[in-house]
């Protein structure tokens, strides 16, 4: 009981007073203080998160001196390439591999409300060795509300998928190559 006492104490910022036995009046007669309460907590299911695709970039080719970048949007979309990128693939290209978003579905508990925090920035690899670029201005939009960028809602079941866009820099001199960038996720109720 004491524990219980000192913890809510902690959180309300005030001091708790315990009396022993035979101290709890202030003449000292002999009275004792007693205290309870109750708890409650709520069970909800774990948030499990599964990767579906990695961001993706396509291949991308020579930018020469000047550099350039990609932009690849959650949600659809063509991919926007800046300064002297471009795509590497041909137009009737079947082989070619084409830039799009991370996609990942998040199961818990039904009807909870739900938060994505993705970092700053990762790297993006290449299929061939060429050296790692960065991916900035990472965004996120969920199925259940692409309006609301990184809050989403479960379904009924239990279920929502969501998506992971950003864009590649890439500095002057980097070759054509396949990009990729795996992007570590935090999920959280609320």
């Amino acid at each position: 009981m004491a524990a219980g006492l000192l913890a809510a104490g902690a959180l309300s910022g005030a001091t708790p007073a315990l009396a022993a036995e035979g101290e709890g009046a202030p003449d000292g007669g002999g009275t004792s203080a007693r205290a309870s309460g109750v708890a409650s907590a709520t069970v909800v299911n774990p948030l499990s998160v599964r990767s579906l695709s990695d961001l993706d970039f396509g291949s991308v080719g020579d930018v020469g001196a000047q550099g350039g970048s990609l932009v690849v949007a959650p949600g659809g979309g063509k991919a926007r390439y800046a300064g002297a990128a471009r795509s590497a693939c041909i137009a009737d290209g079947t082989d070619c591999a084409s830039p799009h978003a991370a996609r990942l579905r998040v199961e818990g508990e039904p009807g909870r409300a739900y938060r994505v925090v993705v970092p700053e920035s990762v790297l993006a690899h290449s299929a061939d060795g060429m050296p790692t670029l960065p991916v900035t201005g990472l965004t996120v939009r969920t199925d259940s509300r692409p309006q609301a960028g990184a809050q989403g809602v479960l379904d009924h079941a239990g279920g929502d998928g969501f998506e992971i866009g950003g864009e590649l820099r890439i500095p002057p001199g980097t070759e054509a190559s396949h990009y990729r960038a795996q992007v570590p996720v935090i999920v959280v109720y609320g």
